[in-house]
């Protein structure tokens, strides 16, 4: 082999070379990419979890609530008997 033919051959490694790592570049930028979307849903979720439950919290409040009346509405129906 002259020298020509293997700066040829070291010319087409480095090729290869950078068109792997140009190919892995890509590939890390949407891994980054699919990784803040994820993030900036699991954001989401965990506030709409929040949110539901504080709805629950108040629901629930509700119903102690209005087991108490309905106790007291029964105490107050056993008094007037």
């Amino acid at each position: 082999m002259n020298i020509n033919e293997k700066k040829t051959i070291k010319l087409e490694e480095l090729k290869h070379i950078q068109n792997n790592f140009e190919e892995s570049i890509k590939n890390l930028e949407k891994n980054i990419a699919e990784s803040i979307t994820n993030k900036n849903k699991l954001e989401e979720i965990k506030k709409d979890l929040r949110e539901a439950n504080e709805k629950f919290n108040d629901a629930e409040k509700c119903l102690d609530d209005l087991k108490i009346q309905i106790n007291s509405n029964k105490q107050t129906l056993n008094f007037d008997d």
